[in-house]
């Protein structure tokens, strides 16, 4: 590549680290994104994650909320609002089956009620902190350590050597590999159910809903954060997660695919922006990589973007493609933190302990 072309799209990366990438690290990817999800912790998704249960006949479908919890959010799940895992099973984008998890108060042993529905039917109830069996599924929801990783600081230090707010690129380095969300907690939902519940493919997404309210929503990872508002603010967060996955295109393919051809050409950029949108992981129930499983391909050849893992490197993937990566010429593609500080049991309810 010309070194004209190489400067070129190096100042185009930067833009994007300056304009879109500043956000999602200062408000550490999903965690704290958009405003309605900030003023209702208990609500706000930091991540979900979708892979093949110990059991292989089983899929095990994850939403994590209450970022920092027991620092910046409390450790209860809502009582005012509805936690709901949605799966798409014949490619429309609009759900067919919605499993529906709501609290009560908490008792005298600190543990909340819980009721699990599958479009409205009661499959079974429990308590957070136990794994509670029922119905043909399996469901736990308590504290547990933060499966999410990154080397936040150091990145921002990297984006931003002189404090004054505008990114200044002085060559090639590495991070410092120090994992900002090392001892960190979130409240989780684990939902264990039969692969012939959802069918050899479908999509998934989660939702929080408060008084029929859609508070916050999530497919794939970090893409509200990198790709609404990318030159600052959220006042369009709050619109995007309130959007069914069958419309993300038509509102919001547009704008995906210009900040993408910030730092892309053209048609790099709508091939990507055909991959991101609608906003859903796609599952492929008889190739979905186990949950210790850290390749994108699910750990089978040939099946990228299948689910997410817990011991998926997400934040390596995204470097890599902001700042160059498509185009040949990354300029950073690691922070060095490859995996979570504490592993991963293997066994349900799959998220290690909490700290």
């Amino acid at each position: 590549m010309p070194r004209a072309r190489n400067l070129t799209m190096l100042g185009a990366a930067a833009v994007v680290l300056t304009i879109g990438v500043a956000p999602m690290l200062s408000n550490a990817a999903d965690h704290l994104e958009a405003p309605l999800a900030k003023a209702n912790h208990a609500l706000d998704i930091t991540d979900i994650y979708a892979f093949d249960a110990a059991n292989s006949k089983n899929t095990v479908l994850v939403v994590d909320v209450n970022p920092l919890a027991g620092v910046v959010s409390g450790k209860k799940f809502a009582t005012d609002g509805t936690y709901e895992l949605n799966l798409d099973k014949n490619g429309d984008f609009v759900a067919d089956d919605v499993y529906r998890v709501t609290f009560g108060s908490t008792a005298p042993d600190g543990k909340q009620s819980l009721t699990l529905k599958r479009n409205g039917t009661t499959i079974l109830n429990g308590k957070t902190g136990n794994a509670n069996v029922g119905g043909g599924a399996k469901l736990y929801a308590g504290v547990r350590d933060d499966p999410f990783f990154f080397d936040l600081a150091s990145f921002m230090r990297w984006r931003d050597p002189d404090g004054d707010g505008v990114f200044t690129y002085t060559g090639p380095t590495t991070l410092d590999g120090i994992d900002f969300f090392r001892g960190t907690n979130i409240s989780t939902i684990v939902l264990e159910v039969p692969d012939t519940w959802i069918g050899r493919s479908a999509n998934f997404w989660a939702t929080t809903r408060k008084g029929g309210t859609v508070i916050d929503r999530m497919g794939k990872p970090a893409l509200a954060t990198v790709f609404v508002n990318p030159f600052g603010g959220s006042s369009d967060k709050d619109a995007y997660n309130q959007t069914a996955p069958s419309a993300d295109v038509a509102t919001w393919g547009g704008l995906f695919t210009a900040v993408l051809d910030v730092f892309n050409s053209t048609p790099t950029a709508e091939a990507v922006s055909g991959l991101l949108l609608p906003d859903v992981l796609h599952l492929d129930t008889a190739n979905l990589g186990k949950s210790t499983g850290k390749s994108f391909t699910g750990d089978k050849a040939g099946h990228i973007l299948n689910g997410r893992t817990l011991a998926e490197d997400v934040i390596d993937f995204e470097l890599f493609v902001v700042t160059g990566g498509l185009e040949g010429h990354a300029v950073l593609s690691t922070d060095n933190v490859d995996s979570n500080d504490r592993s991963f049991p293997g066994t349900f309810p799959y998220l290690a302990s909490a700290n």
